[in-house]
C-alpha cells in the first residue's frame, strides 16, 4: 500500500521527537527470542508493562509495526524481521564496547604515553607500574621541561615526568621528590676534596650548561644571580650525559640536578648550597586525564613510592 505524504511526514516527525535507546532494542530482541512479553520481562528483570512500553516506543520511533500481537507467539512483521537482524548486530556491538571498556577501567588493557626529562626517576616508576599492571602498553618520549609540557598540553603525551621550579597552574602536578643543584667536578680537581660549594662561588667558574627550557638551566641562572656573563661564556649542551662528558674532559664544571648525577668514577657531585630556591620532579598531566584509569593508577603508585621513601 503506498505511503501518503502525510503519513511519511508523521513518521518522520515521530523519529525526530523520539529517542532510540539500547534498552528498547534489547527488549525487542528478547521478546522475539523468548516468544512472549512475559518471558522477556523475566529474562531482563523488569515488569511486563515496561517491556510493552519499550516496544511501543520503538515502533513509534521506527514508524512501523514490528510484531504481530494477535498471534499467541510474538511473530515478526516483514519490517520487524529486517530490523531484528540489525538490532541484534547493534546489541552485539554495544556488548563488545562494554566488555572492552571494562577491560580498560580494570587496567586489563590500555595504552599510556609517558614523556620524561629525568630517566633515573622515570624508569624506576615505569618498572614498578609494569610489574603492577603488565597489560598496559607504555610508549615513551624524551625531552626537556618546556617541550614535554607542550606535549602534554597538545595530547602527544598522557603524562610527563619533569623537573619544575614550581607547579604549573594549568596542569595537574604531583610532586615525586624535591631537587636541588649539584656541580660536577673531576675527581682529580681540588674541588673534589670539598663536600659542597656555595652558590655565590659559581660566578667565576667555567660552566657546562644545559639548554634553555630545562630546569637545570633555570636553577643555574638563579644560582648565578647577577653574573650573566658566566651564562654567556658557558658551554651549552642538550643532555645530562653531555654535561658529564664535557666535565670529565675538562671543558668546564657541569651543573646537574639531584637524582641525575649517577655513578661516574671520573666525577664527583658537589651540592650547591645557598640557593634561594629549589625545584622538584613532578608528574604532570591534563586535569581531565586524571579520569583515565591508567593515568590515575600511575600517579597513585608514584605517591605510594614517595610515601615509602
Amino acid at each position: 500500500m503506498p505511503v501518503s505524504p502525510e503519513d511519511g511526514a508523521e513518521r518522520s516527525r515521530r523519529r525526530e521527537t523520539g529517542s532510540l535507546s539500547i534498552g528498547a532494542l534489547k527488549a525487542f530482541v528478547t521478546v522475539v527470542d523468548q516468544g512472549s512479553f512475559s518471558r522477556a520481562a523475566a529474562v531482563l528483570g523488569v515488569s511486563q508493562p515496561n517491556i510493552s512500553n519499550q516496544i511501543n516506543a520503538l515502533e513509534q520511533i521506527c514508524g512501523v509495526r514490528l510484531l504481530n500481537r494477535r498471534t499467541q507467539n510474538q511473530n515478526l512483521t516483514d519490517a520487524g524481521r529486517e530490523l531484528y537482524t540489525r538490532a541484534r548486530l547493534v546489541i552485539s556491538r554495544v556488548d563488545d564496547f562494554e566488555m572492552t571498556a571494562n577491560l580498560f577501567s580494570g587496567l586489563k588493557r590500555g595504552r599510556m604515553s609517558i614523556g620524561f626529562s629525568t630517566p633515573p626517576a622515570t624508569m624506576h616508576l615505569i618498572s614498578q607500574f609494569r610489574r603492577t599492571y603488565p597489560d598496559i602498553e607504555i610508549s615513551t618520549r624524551l625531552g626537556n621541561t618546556r617541550s614535554l609540557t607542550q606535549d602534554v598540553m597538545e595530547c602527544r603525551a598522557d603524562v610527563a615526568i619533569i623537573s619544575l621550579l614550581e607547579p604549573d597552574p594549568v596542569l595537574a602536578c604531583h610532586l615525586v621528590f624535591e631537587q636541588s643543584l649539584n656541580l660536577m667536578v673531576p675527581v682529580d680537581h681540588p674541588f673534589a676534596q670539598r663536600d659542597h660549594i656555595e652558590a655565590r662561588e659559581l660566578g667565576g667558574l667555567p660552566l657546562v650548561l644545559r639548554e634553555e627550557g630545562s630546569v637545570t638551566r633555570a636553577l643555574t641562572e638563579i644560582a648565578l644571580g647577577r653574573s650573566a656573563s658566566s651564562v654567556e661564556r658557558g658551554f651549552i649542551v642538550e643532555s645530562r650525559e653531555a654535561v658529564k662528558e664535557a666535565t670529565a674532559h675538562g671543558i668546564g664544571f657541569g651543573c646537574i640536578l639531584d637524582g641525575e648525577t649517577g655513578h661516574d668514577a671520573r666525577l664527583k657531585a658537589l651540592p650547591v648550597q645557598g640557593l634561594p630556591r629549589t625545584g622538584g620532579v613532578y608528574i604532570v598531566t591534563l586535569r581531565e586525564n586524571m579520569e583515565i584509569p591508567a593515568v590515575s593508577a600511575f600517579i597513585r603508585l608514584a605517591g605510594l613510592k614517595r610515601d615509602a621513601l
